[in-house]
């Protein structure tokens, strides 16, 4: 081989390491996302034209499809007031915004301010939808390059001032929002956007899907038409007026007490039936015998969360369902087969849930077993004054956990048990209570989930301590009992020490000490 030979072929050896280390470097430089800057300025190109008008008045109306259920859906947005209207089969849920102040009513008539999980959540919401989030990098999180259903996107945590976490995927080629994420309850939900058109010089996503995982239960939203130019009527925007028990003075009925439950008799079409009394349930809960029993047409295909998430859930009219005297008219309820998704453990004729409670004041002296109830604000109130959030459907309250922390629980007089705590809460803080092998089986819809019990040195419900509660530690992944907002639920285990006055229209509850009061003190 001569000289030459050999430095040619140096030479070229070189010249090809230098070819594919630049081959490298395009690649990794492909590859690396671009800066959050970057991002924030294909998303603001993304979404409105150079010079489009900035909206005033914009209305969306469409259809709804989901969980064996079709309907329709109206949106009505003007300067800080919004109205939404959501109607699935005969489930109707409004929510109106004016200001910051943000009132729901459900399909039974019943109206909440919120104030906790969901108030937060629209914070966010609002601040993605608006494009303001753009003008904020502060408070953002890039957390770069992912993909959504094999499209190359870019993800960012999102938070507005005191509102909840959300992410936000943009697609990586046009920086139309693909997909928001947060969490919800046991787990996380999505919504899938797509079929983005201009209005106005503005971009819309003409299609939606809302997801918990379970796909089954996906609720899809077609948008049909975006009005940008049409005045909406100040009707639109008008208060919530909530729809009232017929009753005309409270009335005191004596309540059965059974296995740690409490159960009222209630009428329905000239029949006498026996329901739990369950502030921890979201609705009124017809069992699936006594629905058909009653002629009662049920329809739909949704997911219920207990003890675990589980289908066979249902909805029907109800005309007339009386308690003590109160009639409750026109309601919405669901149905499900009590006994069957309980593993058999409540072969019970149904469940007293929100809707009992938000239409009127309820008081449960628990140790001697009576329950008064009585039109809003009829019943006179003692005892420690405790606000209580009822974004959810339930009442939740935040309770003081052995002197040091301040957490959120429900409360929940459909609980047997003394305390429940639930799995993210323990694992978030480690040594809150002993550790035990799992022992124990809880039950509730869906089944059963395995639990340990274990105790609880101190919980203060307003100023009263309770000492040495027993505490079920759930260990469910999934459904009611892995909930993360949470920390758990105090049931009647502990209620049973106080007389409860349950006030929704004030949105607070109130603990008197009761007959049998006892704060554990001496317990071992």
């Amino acid at each position: 081989m001569s000289a030459s030979a050999l430095r040619l072929r140096v030479v070229v050896t070189f010249a090809s390491l230098v070819a594919a280390l630049a081959y490298t470097d395009a690649r990794a430089e492909a590859a690396r996302p671009p800066s959050l800057r970057t991002v924030l300025a294909g998303y603001t190109r993304a979404m409105s034209d150079p010079g489009a008008v900035d909206l005033v008045h914009v209305q969306t109306l469409g259809t709804l499809a989901g969980e064996g259920l079709t309907g329709t859906f109206g949106s009505w947005q003007q300067g800080d007031s919004e109205r939404t209207d959501e109607m699935l089969g005969p489930r109707v849920e409004r929510t109106l915004r004016v200001g910051n102040r943000l009132i729901a009513q459900d399909a039974n008539g019943d109206v909440r301010q919120l104030t906790g999980v969901l108030a937060r959540r629209d914070l966010t919401q609002r601040f993605i939808d608006s494009g303001e989030f753009a003008r904020h990098p502060e408070r953002l999180v890039f957390l770069g390059a992912t993909v959504v259903d094999g499209r190359s996107a870019y993800a960012l945590d999102v938070a507005a001032i005191g509102g909840e976490t959300e992410t936000l995927y943009l697609d990586a080629s046009t920086y139309l929002p693909l997909r928001v994420a947060y969490d919800d309850d046991d787990g996380r939900t999505t919504v899938d956007l797509s079929d983005w058109r201009t209005i106005g010089g503005h971009r819309f996503a003409f299609k939606s899907v809302e997801s918990d995982g379970d796909r089954a239960f996906d609720v899809t939203q077609l948008t049909t038409s975006v009005s940008l130019d049409v005045p909406i009527d100040p009707a639109q925007f008008a208060p919530f007026v909530p729809r009232g028990v017929d009753m005309s003075a409270p009335v005191t009925s004596p309540l059965e007490a059974s296995q740690g439950h409490l159960f009222a008799p209630v009428r329905i079409a000239g029949r006498t039936y026996r329901f739990l009394i369950d502030s921890g349930s979201q609705d009124i809960v017809v069992d699936a015998h006594v629905a058909a029993q009653l002629g009662l047409r049920a329809i739909g295909a949704i997911e219920a969360s207990g003890a675990t998430r589980t289908g066979g859930l249902q909805v029907a009219r109800l005309n007339d369902l009386t308690v003590g005297g109160a009639h409750f008219r026109n309601l919405v309820v669901s149905t499900i087969d009590l006994g069957a998704s309980t593993d058999g453990a409540f072969r019970i004729d149904g469940i007293l849930g929100y809707p009992f409670f938000a239409q009127t004041m309820v008081r449960l002296d628990v140790a001697n077993h009576t329950m008064t109830i009585g039109p809003p604000g009829s019943l006179p109130v003692a005892g420690d004054r405790i606000a209580i959030d009822l974004d959810r459907l339930f009442p939740e309250a935040r309770f003081g956990i052995d002197g040091s922390l301040e957490e959120s629980f429900i409360v929940d007089t459909g609980s047997a048990a003394e305390l429940l705590l639930y799995k993210p809460f323990v694992e978030k803080h480690p040594g809150i209570v002993p550790f035990r092998s799992a022992d124990r089986s809880s039950y509730g819809i869906g089944g059963q989930t395995r639990s340990y019990l274990s105790a609880l040195d101190e919980i203060d419900l307003g100023d009263t301590p309770i000492y040495h509660a027993d505490a079920d530690v759930m260990l469910a992944n999934s459904g009611a009992f892995a909930d993360r907002f949470d920390a758990g639920n105090v049931g009647l285990g502990v209620l049973k020490n106080f007389v409860v006055t349950f006030d929704y229209a004030s949105g607070a509850m109130y603990l008197e000490h009761g007959a049998s009061f006892d704060d554990g003190r001496m317990r071992v």
